[in-house]
């Protein structure tokens, strides 16, 4: 982990989350459920997507925080968004949950101790991480989708 000011963590992380909301708002309406083939993700997708993740990011966070070497909660991102998608759960709720969980993440992220960042659980790929790790995490995941929506919508753009 390269950054472990706490403060500055929740900064980055707030400001990936804006850019990511703004990103999905700009979003035709018309393009919101484009997909390159059968197997790529739409735009309302990487958002259930952002979403369910940064969840279960605050919840591994909240495990580490508050157990001894917990073992972390997995889930399948990828089963979970063909729910969602037959489910057509509309991009506006999962930013709403996004903008929730991220408040709440920011928050505690926020007032790490130097302990507290150092604190291990053990993921279910079978390696630790730290709440450090984590706290950036939240971060990098959510850029990284910044970035796929914007590679999206150039492919349609294209076609």
């Amino acid at each position: 982990m390269s950054e472990t000011d706490p403060e500055k963590l929740a900064e980055r992380y707030i400001a990936a989350v804006d850019a990511f909301d703004e990103r999905m708002r700009s979003v035709p309406s018309e393009l919101v459920d484009y997909r390159e083939n059968s197997e790529s993700w739409s735009p309302r997708d990487i958002a259930l997507h952002v979403a369910d993740v940064d969840q279960l990011l605050g919840l591994r966070l909240r495990q580490i925080l508050s157990d001894e070497s917990p073992n972390l909660a997995a889930i399948n991102t990828r089963a979970n968004i063909l729910r969602l998608r037959k489910a057509r759960v509309d991009r506006a709720l999962a930013l709403e949950i996004l903008a929730s969980t991220s408040a709440m993440n920011a928050a505690l992220v926020e007032i790490l101790t130097p302990d507290e960042i150092a604190r291990k659980g053990h993921h279910p790929h079978g390696h630790d991480v730290t709440a450090g790790d984590i706290a950036v995490f939240l971060a990098m995941h959510i850029e990284a989708h910044v970035k796929q929506i914007a590679r999206v919508l150039k492919a349609a753009q294209a076609r």
